[in-house]
């Protein structure tokens, strides 16, 4: 009873430790499916990265997506891999369901390519997509003739492309129908942005799918129009004339360019809160009414006269709608004597540097108390600058009678480090004066191309701006475009002048691959990597088994790539020279063709020997193509195991394990051969271990034993081994008496269970018990 209870846990033990991560896996014939083309679908058992050459039975293979990939039919096949005839519809990716008895099922995704030829879609690029109502306005949409896989695709006859936005109040479209031309690929076209918001704008082609890109114009919701009024006191002795100016400020005290024409309405009245009657001859000059700040620009005026003769306290209020604002300053009228001897007095406004004249201040008359006086006659006042380049003052004149005129510069496109102003005589003071805008040592430029993809051997337009903080930005300085030697991109000369915001740049691919380059504008420099795109064949694609086995033949394929990485289909016959390094390993044919109007062939392959070799694929106008390729042998790999030297009286046990790669092998028929001995028991197959035993009572002195495994798609392979005998003393050797019977227990061969070591134990038992030795 021990001995049963001993034997049935060794046994349990012995499949317990069996574990397998078998599964089902496919591979596609080519590996890159083109719609409306045949293929195959080869299925097949895998462990790990490695073919098993394991029999399918009850294969089941079906699509998610019959219109993407059809199975057509399955063909019955004698060999460990099941091929499938497939029809690839349209473009796209399906999922392939795989199921068969004893696996677990898989779903395993593939990709249809859409074919080359035929555009199928459109692609958009918007450059800069993201702005502010206080930067640059204009930007530009760029459209593609593209196919199913995004690939570029030249345009057989004149295209037109429909622009259009349900958002006119956010973008204004320069045109709305663009052409792309019979021979090209791409077309653009100019738009501006009109007020905060996001738009979408959409681009439609008869025939192809609807494509649309999105513009962010973001706005501070905290707007306010600030007022300035100059000067702050007035003489009597004239109709006094000063003047009411308003900026709009974002939150942060920053002027912000309009979107839209801002109405500012302003009223003067005096100490009693009565309104002011207008005395001015001049009908623009009232004390009551309304300017703007225009569209485009930070600030608006309007000039004003009070009575004469009247000492009085008056207030000036300005309040607009959109923005919402009410704001109010004073000035006074005193009786102030007019002289000759006169002093300029100089004040600043916040300038934004746009580039172009601004207001940017206002220049008045005092006497040496600090009185205001008025020009006897036409004055010409010039007010030096620092930094002409960044801020350049025009020279101002306060017409005769007047005390007070308005400052206008030109900005530059930059934050200037250091800005000071003064009027040109030796006793004004210097003045500050603040302006915002990018400063130059944060900005970043960045040069593309203007369009989504770029095809080899095309023109193509590249764009270069700049950027502060995710913000375009305009050029402060004139400069020349440079760009590093290369071999894949030239462009033309070409110069950037100051306050240029996008800067179109003819371009042309020469190659395609990818290109790094080096485009610097001043002290500005940018690293761009454009990827040039071939429509032509650009490199072959080698497809075979991830595991080839000699003696059993496998389906080589050779494929046309572009360079996207997609099917191309041949426009001439290409001849391919194949060539491999160790002749023995492989048997190649030494050429094959893609047909006109194929995109691959297939080949057979004969592998003859285990063993790696590498192949050369050689063809015409495409790039070299070589491999590292290896063969497995298919046979199995026998070890064996067992004394080498055993007692004349002993029967002794021999065991084999079979296995391929680190798998052992299950079920493998196994031929004993005993020589110089009395086979006891022998295992005819291996067991899930991949083990077969063979007890042995010795006869001579040598005992050879061989044992010959195969099975399956595995060749029979031998391995042997010789164990020495030991005689006895006091024996003679006689053959077994007539009526020798093996051992049983409870009427079974223990033998059929035990693993080598629980046969060497049960051996040792016998011989303890004497029923081995043949006494004299």
């Amino acid at each position: 009873m021990r001995v049963g209870i001993i034997l049935a846990f060794i046994i349990v033990l012995t499949f317990a430790s069996v574990a397998y991560a078998e599964e089902l896996d496919i591979r596609s014939v080519p590996p890159r499916l083109a719609e409306n083309s045949d293929g195959k679908i080869h299925v097949f058992v895998t462990e790990g990265e490695s073919i098993i050459p394991k029999k399918i039975d009850g294969l089941t293979i079906t699509s998610s997506d019959s219109d993407i990939l059809h199975i057509e039919e399955m063909a019955s096949s004698d060999s460990f891999i099941i091929e499938a005839t497939v029809r690839a519809g349209k473009a796209g990716t399906t999922t392939l369901y795989v199921a068969a008895p004893g696996f677990t099922s898989k779903e395993l995704p593939i990709t249809v390519y859409g074919n080359k030829n035929n555009a199928a879609t459109l692609l958009v690029k918007i450059t800069p997509d993201t702005f502010t109502t206080n930067g640059p306005n204009e930007g530009y949409i760029s459209v593609e003739l593209a196919d199913e896989d995004g690939f570029p695709v030249i345009a057989k006859e004149d295209t037109t492309i429909l622009l259009n936005t349900p958002n006119n109040d956010v973008v204004d479209l320069s045109s709305q129908n663009i052409m792309i031309k019979n021979g090209e690929y791409f077309t653009y076209t100019k738009f501006h942005i009109k007020h905060s918001g996001e738009a979408t704008i959409y681009a439609s082609a008869a025939g192809v799918k609807t494509q649309s890109g999105t513009i962010t114009v973001s706005e501070d919701d905290n707007l306010t129009v600030e007022l300035y009024a100059y000067p702050k006191t007035l003489s009597i002795h004239d109709a006094a004339r000063g003047f009411i100016i308003v900026q709009l400020h974002d939150s942060g005290g920053r002027p912000v360019i309009a979107q839209k024409d801002i109405t500012v309405f302003y009223k003067i009245t005096d100490s009693s809160y009565t309104a002011v009657t207008n005395y001015s001859t001049n009908y623009k000059q009232k004390t009551e009414g309304y300017f703007q700040i225009n569209k485009g620009s930070y600030w608006g005026y309007t000039q004003y006269a009070l009575p004469s003769s009247i000492e009085d306290t008056y207030s000036i209020s300005v309040s607009s709608t959109d923005p919402f604002i009410v704001d109010s300053d004073q000035v006074v009228t005193e009786d102030l004597e007019l002289v000759d001897d006169k002093f300029v007095k100089f004040d600043t406004l916040p300038v934004l540097s746009t580039g172009r004249s601004e207001l940017i201040g206002i220049v008045y008359l005092e006497d040496a108390n600090g009185d205001p006086v008025v020009a006897k006659k036409d004055l010409g006042i010039k007010i030096d600058s620092s930094d002409p380049a960044s801020l350049s003052v025009e020279e101002v004149i306060i017409p005769a009678g007047d005390q007070v005129a308005l400052v206008y510069g030109r900005v530059s496109h930059s934050l200037p480090s250091d800005l000071q102003l003064r009027p040109a005589d030796n006793e004004s003071e210097v003045e500050s004066i603040t302006v915002f805008g990018p400063d130059k040592d944060s900005l970043d430029m960045v040069a593309e191309p203007l369009i989504p993809s770029v095809l080899a051997g095309t023109d193509f337009p590249m764009v270069l701006y700049l950027e502060d903080s995710g913000e375009t930005s305009s050029f402060g300085e004139n400069h020349n475009v440079v760009l590093s030697p290369n071999e894949f991109i030239e462009i033309q000369p070409a110069q950037i002048r100051q306050g240029d915001t996008l800067v179109i740049v003819n371009s042309r691919s020469l190659k395609d691959g990818l290109a790094s380059l080096s485009v610097e504008v001043g002290d500005f420099e940018d690293l761009p990597v454009i990827d040039s795109l071939s429509a032509e064949a650009a490199t072959l694609d080698l497809d075979y088994s991830k595991t080839i086995f000699v003696g059993t033949n496998d389906v080589f394929t050779v494929q046309l790539l572009n360079s996207g990485g997609s099917p191309t289909y041949a426009t001439s016959d290409i001849d391919i020279s194949i060539v491999s390094k160790e002749q023995g390993i492989l048997e190649l044919p030494s050429k094959v063709t893609i047909s006109k109007g194929n995109h691959y062939t297939t080949f057979d392959v004969a592998p003859k020997s285990a063993g790696q070799t590498e192949v050369s694929f050689i063809s015409e106008d495409l790039p070299l193509l070589k491999e590292e390729i290896s063969v497995t042998g298919l046979g199995p790999q026998i070890s064996i195991s067992g004394p080498d030297s055993v007692s004349a009286a002993d029967m002794f046990t021999t065991t084999i394990l079979a296995s391929s790669g680190e798998k052992p092998l299950a079920d493998m028929n196994v031929q004993w051969n005993v020589n110089g001995g009395i086979m006891h028991f022998a295992n005819s197959k291996t067991d899930l271990a991949g083990q077969a035993t063979i007890t042995v009572i010795p006869r001579d002195s040598i005992v050879n034993i061989e044992a010959v495994v195969g099975g399956g798609w595995f060749p029979p392979t031998s391995v042997t081994k010789i164990v020495s005998v030991i005689p006895l003393a006091n024996t003679v050797e006689q053959p077994p008496p007539p009526n020798y019977k093996p051992l049983e227990i409870f009427g079974i061969d223990p033998v059929l269970f035990i693993v080598p070591g629980a046969i060497g134990a049960a051996g040792f038992m016998l011989k303890k018990k004497g029923q081995l030795a043949i006494k004299k």
